[in-house]
């Protein structure tokens, strides 16, 4: 699907639900109805989302996601569509160590598990109570179970955890993970400015410390910019001080069946509503697709920072 600024989106994110076990610092916001789309509904959207409109890699978000029971079904589902070249999933982790075998086995092809520090005292304190031993076993499993890629988010944030980047180079080193440092959204007024950590200057520092070797960018217009640091590979997602708004290729799917445009601005349009509207499966397909084309023409040339007000990030997907 081709938006009116030419950009090619290929890529949905679907929040499969608004609940978490945690109180992330920087993510939580007050309590949301539990209210998320059904696996067959899911699966219809992307069936017609693939088929018709050249979508090819599906991520799944939360809320954490892994608290839906049917998560296996979810992930087979998509991945047994003839479109779907990849299926990726965003967790805190927690749950992962029990459930990894068998999204391994439905086809899950991409974890990413988001952990923002490596210190036991300091990460419970981040995320209002987690266990971090929790969350390390589950990276552990997912790669035990042969999930083809598994990776690490680690949000910087200035005077908190930004005296760990060396750290984290380490641990992606000796887990064989893929560490990606994500420069810190600042999803509420208040908090522009805050926790603020300059990209460039964790490069700098990491070059003159410990050499830096540019890795190719995704084929896919993805926003990292990857480099290889000794026997670790790590990458950077700074939206903040460097968009990439010119090659943005996705869409968001809310927990509600709401398509929103951009993370920050371009609206939302109800798909789900339309999924359920009734009709014949044709009258049906085309207000999905006539749908998803107004959400992509919605999306702005560069985003506009906190423009809508504060941002429901666990209902969005990140």
């Amino acid at each position: 699907m081709i938006d009116r600024f030419g950009r090619r989106v290929t890529y949905l994110r679907v929040s499969l639900t608004n609940l978490c076990q945690l109180k992330c610092t920087y993510c939580t916001l007050p309590d949301e109805p539990p209210t998320s789309m059904a696996a067959a509904e899911v699966e219809r959207l992307l069936e017609i989302a693939s088929r018709r409109l050249g979508f090819r890699k599906v991520r799944l978000t939360g809320g954490e996601p892994t608290l839906r029971r049917d998560l296996p079904e979810v992930v087979r589902r998509i991945a047994a569509l003839p479109g779907i070249r990849e299926v990726a999933l965003t967790t805190n982790g927690l749950l992962l160590e029990r459930r990894a075998a068998e999204l391994a086995n439905a086809g899950l092809g991409t974890v990413n598990v988001s952990l923002d520090s490596l210190h036991e005292d300091r990460f419970a304190k981040l995320t209002g109570g987690g266990r971090l031993a929790d969350v390390l076993a589950g990276l552990r499993a997912a790669r035990d179970a042969g999930i083809p890629r598994v990776k690490v988010n680690a949000v910087l944030m200035g005077g908190i955890n930004d005296d760990e980047i060396e750290s984290f180079v380490d641990f992606a080193a000796a887990e064989a993970v893929e560490v990606r440092f994500i420069e810190h959204m600042p999803m509420r007024d208040e908090r522009v400015g805050q926790w603020r950590v300059e990209p460039r200057q964790v490069l700098e520092r990491l070059g003159r410390d410990r050499g830096l070797e540019p890795l190719a960018t995704s084929a896919d217009g993805g926003p990292a910019e990857r480099f290889r640091v000794g026997g670790a590979v790590v990458g950077f997602i700074h939206a903040i001080s460097n968009p990439f708004c010119d090659r943005c290729n996705r869409l968001r799917l809310t927990a509600e069946g709401t398509i929103r445009s951009c993370l920050l601005t371009g609206g939302e349009v109800d798909l789900l509503g339309a999924l359920r509207a009734g009709g014949t499966d044709a009258e049906v397909e085309e207000r999905v697709v006539e749908l998803f084309q107004r959400a992509a023409d919605a999306k702005p040339p560069i985003y506009d920072l906190l423009r809508e007000g504060s941002i429901p990030m666990r209902s969005i997907g990140g």
